[in-house]
C-alpha cells in the first residue's frame, strides 16, 4: 500500500470510529477511548511530521478533515439556530472528534459547573489538534 493511502486512512479513522460507534452504540468507555485514540492521533501526527516535503502542507493534510469537520460544525452549531440547522450536517460534524468527548468533558468542567454541549465537542476538537501538534512536534524533534 503507498504511503498516501495509509496517510488516508489514517486520517479516516477517527471518523470511522464516530460513525460505528454512534450507530451501533457501542459501549466503549470514554475514558478507555479517549487513552487508545490520543495515543493513535499522536502517532499520526509523529507520522505526519517524517514525511518529505512541505511541513506545512503535511501538517494541513493531516488536519483537513479534522478542520473540516469542525468548521461544519461551527457552522451548524455556533452560527445558526436550531431552526435552520441541516441535521445531517450537524451530525456528521461531531462523528470526527466522539473518541475525544472525554477530554472535552473532563476540561470544560474547569471553568463551569454546568455541562454545555457545544462547548464540551469545541473543546474536544481543540484537544484532537493540540494531541496531533504534539505528536508532529515531537517527531520533526526526533528527526532533527
Amino acid at each position: 500500500m503507498t504511503e498516501n493511502k495509509k496517510m488516508i486512512i489514517w486520517i479516516l479513522i477517527p471518523l470511522f470510529y464516530g460513525i460505528t460507534s454512534n450507530t451501533f452504540m457501542l459501549m466503549v468507555s470514554p475514558i478507555l477511548s479517549q487513552i487508545v485514540f490520543a495515543i493513535f492521533w499522536f502517532w499520526v501526527g509523529i507520522k505526519f511530521s517524517s514525511l518529505r516535503g512541505s511541513n506545512f502542507k503535511y501538517f494541513m493534510f493531516g488536519n483537513s478533515i479534522w478542520l473540516l469537520s469542525f468548521l461544519l460544525y461551527l457552522w451548524q452549531f455556533v452560527l445558526m439556530n436550531d431552526e435552520s440547522r441541516n441535521m445531517f450536517i450537524a451530525i456528521i460534524s461531531q462523528y470526527y472528534m466522539l473518541s475525544f468527548i472525554w477530554s472535552g468533558v473532563k476540561l470544560s468542567s474547569l471553568f463551569s459547573d454546568v455541562y454545555y454541549g457545544t462547548t464540551i465537542t469545541i473543546i474536544a476538537y481543540l484537544s484532537m489538534l493540540f494531541v496531533f501538534i504534539v505528536g508532529y512536534t515531537v517527531g520533526k524533534l526526533k528527526a532533527n
